[in-house]
């Protein structure tokens, strides 16, 4: 092999011991591993959204029930506060103004009541000038989860979140 064999040799295949091998630098993935890669991302992706949808509404609903728990400790503090019973509107879809999210029910049961049932048409949630209110207890549900709130009545504080 002469000088001119062995440049010719170096430049065309790679290395001058193995004339068969690729020149450096050019490795690369063929289509079908990038297929793959591309496939095995998208089963991740696929499997990952059922729960990433169901912890998006769950944390709607954990914001509106801590939008509820200020929303009674407002209407408490005012009622004390201005010296005059304020009353807190009820309905399936929220408490006074607060809308639950999409899918979501509102329940309540009160000191007297033996089961949870959906606000009558126009109930509200009295709370005295002293700021002592019935004890009352929220459910939000969606069929799937269910977050119980039970109000102190001289607080007006949650008893139990859960």
């Amino acid at each position: 092999m002469d000088s001119h064999d062995l440049f010719y040799s170096v430049t065309r295949k790679g290395t001058p011991g193995n004339p068969d091998a690729q020149p450096r630098g050019m490795e690369a993935f063929t289509l079908l591993e990038i297929l793959i890669a591309l496939a095995l991302v998208a089963i991740l992706i696929a499997a990952s959204l059922p729960y990433l949808y169901d912890a998006q509404g769950s944390s709607e609903a954990d914001r509106t029930s801590d939008a509820m728990v200020t929303r009674v400790q407002e209407i408490r503090k005012e009622s004390m506060e201005s010296g005059v019973a304020k009353e807190l509107q009820l309905s399936s879809n929220g408490i006074a103004g607060l809308p639950l999210p999409g899918g979501w029910s509102l329940q309540l049961k009160g000191i007297n009541d033996s089961a949870f049932h959906p606000p009558q048409r126009g109930e509200t949630w009295t709370f005295s000038p002293e700021g002592i209110c019935q004890p009352l207890e929220l459910r939000l549900s969606n069929g799937e989860k269910t977050i119980t709130l039970s109000f102190d009545a001289l607080t007006g504080q949650v008893l139990h979140d859960h």
